[in-house]
């Protein structure tokens, strides 16, 4: 890819994900390209359709996502681990609302499969921690836990401050001394 062709593709990249965090699933390609400083021809060229932009933009929240778990995997106590990886998600969900709607309505084949599930054995290997030390309920696994930061969303979406969205999640996630 030329130069200037990676540059506007990078540029229309940055203000989807602008136009999209601000706007959501309404965002439409047109406001896209002219905050891209593109014409739609342009865009069009680099992504044909808006699912293709759609999918690209999932392809960098997901590298978010997986840099995220693996910040929280570098820590050290199992539970602020927990903590820190919900709480960096939902302040993530809270600016920008694409990745809010738009993110968990994709099929699983926009990435790949390899990806996929490289993400939920390092997911797994979260979940496993805060078992083993006794700080997360036994009958959370890393798919249930993928369902509840989806409904962390959609209650960012409907209004709920993030903050306290967070701390009634990881309240019921917690698990209660015996």
């Amino acid at each position: 890819m030329r130069a200037d062709a990676r540059r506007n593709r990078e540029r229309i990249l940055k203000a989807a994900r602008e136009v999209f965090a601000e706007q959501g699933a309404a965002a439409q390609m047109e406001p896209i390209a002219r905050r891209a400083g593109v014409g739609v021809g342009t865009l069009y060229r680099n992504f044909p359709t808006r699912r293709a932009l759609i999918g690209a933009m999932r392809a960098e929240w997901t590298a978010e996502r997986t840099a995220n778990l693996e910040r929280a995997l570098a820590t050290t106590d199992p539970w602020t681990a927990v903590t820190e990886y919900v709480r960096r998600g939902a302040e993530a969900m809270s600016r920008d609302a694409g990745l809010r709607e738009v993110f968990p309505d994709l099929p699983a084949k926009e990435t790949t499969p390899e990806d996929e599930a490289a993400f939920r054995d390092r997911l797994a290997v979260l979940v496993r921690r805060a078992h083993d030390a006794g700080a997360l309920r036994p009958e959370v696994t890393a798919e249930t836990y993928n369902g509840m930061m989806v409904g962390l969303g959609a209650a960012i979406t409907a209004g709920t401050d993030w903050r306290l969205a967070a701390d009634i999640l990881l309240a019921g996630l917690r698990a209660t001394p015996t």
